[in-house]
């Protein structure tokens, strides 16, 4: 179940969610909460051709991430 998903904050079952977590659940979550990435993926999406590589390229560099980029 994800966060999203769950009966509310107050619920006593909420931090039991986070007990399945892993680091890359949690960055995941940090991630799509944070609107500066949010934008600058959705730009990176947007784009095309070699602005497209460079802004996932920036975009990966700026948040430790790596994409696999499709031809």
């Amino acid at each position: 179940m994800r966060v999203d998903q769950a009966a509310g904050w107050q619920s006593p079952y909420f931090p039991k969610i986070f007990e399945l977590y892993d680091r890359a659940d949690f960055a995941q979550e940090f991630l799509r909460r944070s609107p500066a990435y949010r934008g600058a993926f959705a730009a990176a999406a947007a784009a095309r051709g070699g602005d497209r590589v460079r802004l996932l390229r920036r975009l990966a560099s700026r948040w430790g991430l790596v994409f696999r980029l499709r031809s």
